[in-house]
């Protein structure tokens, strides 16, 4: 067995590519069958590597995209059967299954609660239909309504919310009529992504040609902060840049594993791993590991009793202290110091903390948990590409 508490299962197919989507998918949907399979076969054979009982029950399950809405409840119970027999599945994993509002039907539903979902992430993006279409999605506004209705009826209340804003055009007003409409919905959590242009999807070729122009940045900034400042009114918990919480208790545990650099471990195409293993020496190896994109590939390779084609790479300490830095900026956690100090070598306040007091100073910043913990503010957040810059720069 792994050992990992957290899951992750990439599922490539949609029924349709949005046009600001770079995520690794396909829409042939009837290789569905031959992926299930497939990934049951490399959960198993992925458990057989490492003979080292579990520590515990898996912590998270997550179902990303893709689609994950397109598989059906036996493609569903396939998928946990593998890796409960690998993991230790419990009734207190959180385990979250991302959905297209257009993808959803009740009796589906139930079947997913009934075999153990327990949160669902819909991809409802906006409300309104000029920029649902802009977006390429496949569902209207009454759509998305209609499946948070759909899921809350089959019993699954944990139900986040993706939205992206930053589109061309939109305004504080109608951003915050956005929020509005989604708070409507009663969700226990809210996904806030600005809209960024990918290379390689429909969106940054329209650019390309001149059809798209992005909204500018001073513009992005200014609905950044509308949208934190009206989701804080309204009680929710800012956690993460780009995440909101009705409560501190329904913040996502599978995407906090993630920043908190916790192991985890990645299965299907194009999925991604990351992993803590110790030498000889004690000392601790993390290493990052990937399945190539490439469907076809990776059902073939399993089907032959192999596991698929995948890159890795070890980190250095340097790029162990990078991701320390871009990754706990972002949260409201932000960085612990002890951390900090631990992978500096006692160095970390000797080589940050000038620039730490000119953050603090300027309203950037600020230190919690007396000083244990270095924390951006909300103007911090919304300078933070750069504010990480000048960490990285005295790396």
């Amino acid at each position: 067995m792994i050992e990992s508490e957290h899951l992750y299962i990439h599922v490539p197919f949609c029924v349709k590519k949005c046009r600001y989507c770079d995520f690794y998918s396909k829409t042939d949907v009837s290789l569905i069958p031959d992926y299930v399979a497939a990934l049951a076969r490399e959960i198993r054979l992925r458990s057989q590597l490492n003979v080292s009982p579990p520590k515990g029950n898996a912590a998270t399950v997550y179902f990303g995209g893709g689609t994950p809405s397109l598989l059906g409840p036996r493609h569903i119970e396939t998928i946990l059967k593998a890796l409960d027999n690998a993991f230790s599945l419990c009734r207190e994993t959180e385990i979250t299954f991302e959905a297209n509002p257009g993808t959803l039907d009740e009796i589906q539903l139930t079947s997913f609660q009934h075999l153990g979902i327990n949160r669902v992430s819909l991809g409802v993006q906006s409300f309104d239909p000029v920029y649902l279409s802009l977006l390429g999605r496949i569902h209207s506004a009454d759509s998305a309504v209609q499946a948070a209705e759909k899921v809350r009826a089959a019993g699954i209340d944990n139900i986040s919310l993706d939205l992206i804003y930053g589109l061309p055009g939109q305004t504080v007003e109608h951003l915050t009529g956005e929020l509005g409409a989604a708070l409507n919905l009663n969700p226990a959590h809210l996904s806030c992504y600005m809209l960024t242009l990918e290379p390689g999807t429909a969106l940054h070729a329209m650019h390309e040609q001149n059809r798209f122009m992005p909204m500018a940045q001073t513009d992005q900034v200014d609905l950044f902060r509308a949208a934190a400042k009206y989701l804080k009114a309204c009680g929710w918990d800012h956690y993460e840049v780009s995440n909101f919480a009705k409560h501190t208790s329904l913040r996502s545990v599978h995407n906090r594993a993630y920043w908190q650099m916790v192991p985890y471990h990645g299965f299907g195409p194009a999925a991604h791993s990351y992993a803590l293993k110790s030498v000889a020496d004690g000392a601790a190896v993390y290493k990052r590991f990937w399945n190539a994109p490439d469907l076809e590939g990776y059902i073939n390779a399993l089907k032959s009793g192999r596991l698929p084609a995948s890159g890795h790479e070890i980190l250095t300490l340097e790029q162990r202290r990078m991701e320390y830095v871009m990754v706990g900026l972002r949260t409201s956690m932000g960085l612990d110091i002890r951390t900090g100090q631990h992978l500096w070598q006692d160095r970390f306040l000797t080589v940050f903390q000038p620039l730490m007091d000119d953050l603090e100073n300027n309203g950037l910043a600020r230190c919690q948990d007396a000083g244990q913990r270095f924390v951006l503010t909300l103007d911090g957040w919304m300078r933070l590409d750069s504010i990480v810059s000048s960490f990285v720069q005295l790396i």
